[in-house]
């Protein structure tokens, strides 16, 4: 199975080729869940007499045998469909995880291989004469093969602090301003002055959180799992380089309390955008 991603995968990655809409092709991004999904489907192959073939052979054999074999037809298909999607995320406003693959083999090979030993695939229903495959891969695999350095630097420190109040979480809705998902995003002060990015989470944390989670409703963003019994709630002012912009006043809010700096660290921040 090894031989057969890494063929599929050196295809897509030489030959380039991009579907123009993910989720119409059953592979696309869950960024609420932090997750790569595709789903492909197989059909048992028959000879001109209804009688069940194996695989692309003339050789006859039992349905069971021919729903194995679509199954893994299937399998492959949604691994090949995966690769498209994750072709495309953006790291950031300006770079593309493809693009990062295109030039650099050791994130390839990487990618390749989170593929192969981490992907879940799960078996479903789709007819008599026909399999259906899941795939799901988490994008803390994706962050992982990348190579990114977290150098965690401190966070801005403020003289004027305001009355401590300790948070659980950092929320931001970001709606009206078009903010896309990003897997390299960062938080900024109105003056322009980096408060949160990758510079200064953990990568640990990164990995296993991502470094913001989208959702789509303040009601989505108070039940994800990041988001704890206090989270801290604010309205971009504006985007800064498809990133959001809050005020100076939330920022003092923020840093606050201590403890507020450290679920910085773990990476606790949601993004509200549009749908």
């Amino acid at each position: 199975m090894k031989v057969k991603i890494f063929v599929i995968f050196m295809i897509i990655i030489t030959a380039k080729i991009l579907e123009p809409n993910a989720k119409e092709s059953n592979s696309y991004v869950n960024w609420q869940e932090g997750v790569v999904v595709s789903m492909a489907e197989a059909s048992v192959k028959l000879n001109e007499e209804g009688e069940v073939l194996y695989g692309d052979s003339t050789e006859k054999t039992s349905i069971a045998n021919g729903r194995d074999m679509a199954y893994l037809k299937a399998k492959e298909l949604a691994i090949e469909k995966a690769f498209l999607a994750i072709d495309e995320i953006p790291v950031d406003s300006n770079t593309t995880v493809g693009q990062l693959m295109e030039s650099d083999r050791d994130i390839r090979e990487k990618i390749y291989l989170y593929m192969n030993d981490y992907a879940k695939f799960r078996e479903m229903p789709a007819g008599y004469l026909k399999e259906r495959c899941r795939l799901e891969l988490k994008l803390g695999y994706i962050i992982d093969a990348l190579n990114i350095d977290f150098p965690e630097e401190p966070f801005p420190l403020r003289a004027d602090r305001d009355i401590a109040t300790r948070y659980t979480s950092l929320i931001i809705d970001t709606r009206g301003l078009k903010i896309k998902p990003l897997l390299m995003p960062s938080v900024f002060q109105e003056d322009g002055l980096e408060i949160y990015g990758k510079n200064k989470v953990n990568g640990k944390a990164a990995v296993k959180n991502l470094i913001i989670s989208y959702t789509h409703s303040e009601a989505e963003a108070l039940k994800h799992k990041k988001a704890g019994r206090r989270p801290f709630f604010c309205t971009a002012l504006k985007s800064l380089n498809g990133n959001p912009v809050i005020s100076k006043e939330d920022v003092k809010r923020i840093f606050s309390h201590n403890d507020n700096i450290s679920y910085l660290k773990k990476c606790k921040v949601i993004l509200i955008i549009d749908r």
